[in-house]
């Protein structure tokens, strides 16, 4: 039985609201049983009409074998479901398109590709952040059995001239008249099968607008649909290489179609309930990447929910409040913002506030771990003090999110199980999965209900897992080798380049799949749940010949709450280093330090510096001696706008090391201005 003391103050008022809440617990239980089992807006008329002609299977699910397919049709099905939501500066709030709505702007769209010259196996380019009109372009392409070549707002006008180029793009979209006018100055010149470029926030009655030429189709452009067939490609996505120019990733809609339904489908035992059709989604996470668009903006149509269009990161934390997301997908970093958030207050806390959250987090993890089948329920009296503190704690921390969400999901790099075990604790799951562009993506994910914290899932449906040594072979069960997967996920190759293809694709050990190799290391535990223990490229040895993967390090480092980003380095080097993006508020909050100081006055203090020192050894200290970095340095941080992150904001490793090169020489040089580990915490 769990035991949790509390101050007679925190005790007292925790019996005073005890009973009133005891009196609400079963009725507030019967409110959420019957709100997981109603979330169909259908009637049943209706259901069984789509059922009869092939719209719906027995479940009630849609069926297609394309993202043409599931468009059509989720769109007659859940005509009158809101589907997409956008900011409205001027009210101040989100205002949604239902399907039937988007359906009729995608038809329109279509008829506006056609006349821009877009054919059958053209290509349509488009530079935007997600936007509804993202969302129409991509459908009305594949209404007409043309791909999409999707590239981002944050990129330079050089990458978008490579990939104009080497995809052959007809047609470009720029979300913004900067962006347009930048590629009519820097692009188009040297773009020559480009013949059309609009821009989408230009005003209508320019020639030049979405607006404009949309506003212009009045004749119903059904009567010009190119069904595409499952080969046919979807989706032309440039993965940012870490030499050379990119590589295009060629997804045909068998990919996104089977990825799409075997993520939220094959895990679950009810699929209705896994995704349901009165959820919505905060979709900030990129649709331009094959993470975003399947997992949210595929699967999440198919189902008939709804998703509030982010503004942008800046903005999230209002747009949480302002839709109200009851699913979100996401990376890490918002959770360890989150994280880091909480335990900050804990720090700054008066007593008993400290004592009442510590409380209601252990309480809460208890209870998650009771829930989970990983530990024992909690007796009558800690239930209670759960609930209580729930209410007056755990839903205020949940209230950051908007107050509805139940559940969330998240890929693109390892989470730190300290932070899954903390949202847990806040009374909201979160499912992590795994996968690579090139494998549309999910290969593996954990779902509500059959999770293993610390793994990134099992198999989805119709995906088999070798993990495999550096011959192809299988490896013996438990052990480590490299993660390699088969099934309809795997890409069609990279575009027009049949070597690169050929150095990730193989023969399965069955002698017939195409096998992807992720070139991530893995195994896989007594349950079937992946681990993901590193990166093939990314392991290095030391002087020593001693093997290292960084990013376990990296994680550990960056529990700290004093530590925003960390990159290690220490290739062919006597030991590591860690190059360390402080969290300076933080760092300002412990130490008592006002904003009068600068930052460079407290990137050289005594005391940051031995605070830092101390939390690098706090965290290394289950680490083996030559892992942990011996020296560190100060740097700013890792955006996106100086090329350090990715879109789905994946830190570039090799970025980091060229741009501080210099720094990382002076680490190896014992400068004198960068600070040194105590020898016994890392010798």
């Amino acid at each position: 039985m769990l035991s949790t003391q509390l101050r007679p103050g925190a005790n007292k008022f925790i019996k005073s609201i005890a009973r009133h809440r005891a009196r609400e617990l079963s009725g507030s239980l019967a409110t959420q049983q019957w709100s997981a089992s109603t979330n169909r807006s259908i009637s049943t008329e209706r259901e069984n009409h789509f059922k009869n002609i092939g719209y719906l299977d027995d479940e009630g699910l849609t069926v297609f074998s394309t993202i043409h397919d599931m468009q059509v049709r989720s769109c007659d099905v859940y005509a009158e479901n809101e589907l997409f939501g956008s900011y409205d500066a001027t009210e101040n709030k989100f205002k949604y398109v239902t399907y039937e709505e988007f359906d009729n702007q995608v038809d329109r769209c279509r008829a506006v590709l056609k006349d821009l010259g877009v054919e059958e196996y053209g290509k349509v380019a488009i530079i935007s952040n997600n936007r509804l009109e993202w969302a129409i372009i991509s459908c009305a392409a594949y209404s007409l059995n043309a791909s999409l070549v999707p590239m981002y707002e944050a990129q330079l006008p050089k990458d978008w001239t490579y990939i104009l180029n080497d995809s052959g793009s007809c047609a470009v979209f720029c979300a913004t008249q900067e962006i347009y006018d930048s590629l009519q100055k820097e692009v188009l010149p040297s773009t020559p099968t480009v013949t059309a470029s609009i821009c989408l926030d230009a005003p209508e009655g320019e020639p030049h607008a979405f607006a404009t030429l949309m506003a212009a189709q009045n004749n119903d452009a059904s009567s010009i649909i190119v069904k595409p067939t499952p080969d046919d490609l979807a989706n032309l996505i440039y993965t940012s290489g870490t030499t050379g120019q990119p590589k295009g990733v060629e997804l045909t809609h068998l990919n996104f179609a089977s990825n799409t339904k075997s993520a939220s489908r094959s895990l679950v035992d009810d699929p209705r309930d896994f995704i349901r059709e009165s959820d919505r989604s905060l979709a900030f996470l990129p649709w331009a990447h094959s993470y975003g668009q399947t997992s949210e903006l595929w699967a999440s149509m198919s189902m008939g929910s709804s998703m509030g269009i982010c503004r942008g990161i800046p903005d999230i934390l209002e747009d949480l409040q302002m839709v109200q997301p009851t699913l979100l997908f996401s990376v890490p970093t918002l959770y360890k913002k989150v994280y880091d958030g909480v335990h900050n207050i804990i720090q700054t806390a008066s007593p008993i506030r400290r004592r009442l959250m510590l409380s209601a987090l252990k309480l809460g993890d208890a209870h998650a771990r009771a829930a989970n089948g990983d530990g024992i329920p909690l007796g009558p009296i800690n239930s209670i003090k759960h609930s209580v503190l729930d209410k007056i704690v755990l839903s205020k921390i949940r209230d950051r999110f908007g107050g509805n969400l139940r559940c969330g999901f998240l890929g693109g790099s390892a989470c730190p199980p300290e932070v899954l075990s903390f949202m847990d604790a806040l009374g909201i799951p979160i499912c992590e999965g795994y996968g690579l562009t090139e494998t549309s993506p999910i290969i593996t994910v954990n779902v509500p209900g059959k999770r293993s914290i610390g793994s990134v899932g099992r198999p989805i449906g119709g995906v088999s897992v070798y993990i495999v040594d550096p011959e192809g072979r299988p490896v013996a069960d438990g052990e480590e080798g490299e993660v390699c997967c088969t099934g309809p996920n795997v890409m069609r190759g990279y575009y027009k380049n049949k070597e690169a293809t050929d150095e990730v694709i193989s023969v399965a050990p069955d002698g017939v799949s195409r096998m992807f190799h992720t070139g991530d290391l893995g195994r896989m535990n007594e349950d079937g749940y992946l681990m993901i223990t590193g990166r093939i490229k990314e392991q290095y040895k030391l002087e020593n010949g001693k093997y290292v993967v960084p990013t376990p390090i990296e994680s550990a480092i960056g529990m700290s709450r004093f530590v925003s980003q960390v990159v290690l380095f220490g290739a062919n080097r006597p030991y590591n280093v860690a190059l360390v993006v402080p969290e300076w508020p933080a760092i300002r909050a412990e130490l008592g330090i006002d904003d009068s100081v600068s930052e460079e006055e407290l990137a050289s203090d005594d005391n940051v510096c031995n605070l830092v020192d101390e939390e690098i050894s706090k965290t290394c200290a289950m680490l083996k001696k030559f892992e942990v970095p011996k020296k560190w340095a100060f740097v700013g941080p890792f955006t996106a706008a100086n090329n350090m992150l990715t879109p789905k904001m994946s830190i570039r490793r090799h970025k980091v090391v060229e741009a501080y090169e210099d720094t990382i020489a002076h680490l190896y040089g014992q400068s004198s201005s960068l600070h040194e580990q105590k020898d016994s915490e890392a010798a």
